[in-house]
């Protein structure tokens, strides 16, 4: 009997999902990064983007808001050779890394307040919510790709106090949406959704620099080589700053920005919007136009 009860309880909840509309979607779009590898030392400044796909799935709780677990791959990449400044030319700094985002998001419609839009499929929100991001920046010398935590190179697991950064952060999710209903049970839309987060190491750019001698000794060649890049731009010998003189901006954390596409597919969703004037009416045996105007039969 407790099972039987069970099982009951079990239905009644997926029936009671069904019946207030789950949403498959399928994205594509492109990722970018801000930070201190930017082009412009702005927050506006967003690196190139590269190709991005991901998948969601979400619950339309009501008419005007909904609420979507989401799966995103996309890439991030900086480069000092895209910036403006000569000085950050001549610090001659890259990276690049996989972005694999896994969070929670909700929308809300502003069609409660714009409700003519319904009439013409249209759907604007509101997205917001929290991410788990996992990231691995990488830099290319000599032909060869490497890891940049691991090889500390701001002085992590030798400068007292400075362990190494972790490749797995939150990132807080705020845009904007459009989407259109372009069939009973089809919805297509847009999204533009930067990213907050609380790392300002995606792209191994934070703090200050170890001089290149000290870094040598203690951290390897490799990790003195990618740490201070200005004598290959220069077309020299390593340049060997002082410790402690500033290679990015810890005040400021680093962002990124997905925008793109998607397509959905909604069971148990409510009918579509009817374009431009509701359908006729009937009343009694009589059927009227929606101004009131009857139909000759």
């Amino acid at each position: 009997m407790r099972i039987v009860t069970i099982i009951i309880i079990l239905l009644s909840c997926i029936y009671s999902t069904i019946s207030q509309g789950v949403e498959y979607r399928a994205y594509t779009g492109a990722t970018y990064y801000q930070g201190d590898l930017s082009p412009l030392p702005s927050a506006f400044s967003f690196s190139k983007g590269h190709l991005a796909v991901g998948t969601s799935v979400g619950l339309n709780a009501g008419p005007y808001v909904s609420f979507h677990t989401r799966l995103l791959y996309g890439t991030l990449s900086g480069d000092d050779a895209q910036a403006s400044s000569i000085g950050r030319k001549r610090r001659n700094l890259s990276f690049e890394s996989d972005l694999i985002e896994w969070g929670f998001t909700s929308e809300i419609s502003f069609n409660s307040v714009f409700k003519r839009l319904n009439k013409f499929g249209i759907n604007l929100y509101l997205v917001g919510g929290v991410n788990l991001f996992h990231f691995n920046p990488k830099a290319t010398w000599q032909g060869k790709e490497y890891r940049l935590q691991p090889l500390g190179t701001e002085g992590q697991n030798y400068l007292p106090g400075k362990s190494r950064y972790a490749l797995t952060d939150i990132s807080i999710t705020h845009g904007i949406g459009v989407k259109f209903d372009v069939a009973p049970n089809i919805v297509m839309g847009v999204e533009i959704a930067p990213r907050r987060t609380f790392t300002d190491y995606i792209d191994d750019v934070s703090g200050t620099y170890v001089s290149y001698n000290e870094l040598l000794e203690n951290q390897g060649q490799i990790a003195a080589t990618l740490a201070n890049r200005t004598g290959e731009y220069l077309g020299s010998s390593p340049v060997n700053v002082s410790t402690g003189t500033g290679r990015g901006d810890p005040s400021d954390k680093d962002w990124y920005l997905f925008t793109g596409l998607f397509i959905g597919y909604k069971i148990g969703a409510p009918p579509l919007p009817k374009f431009g004037l509701p359908a006729p009416s009937t009343k009694g045996s009589k059927t009227y136009e929606a101004d009131g105007t009857e139909i000759k039969q």
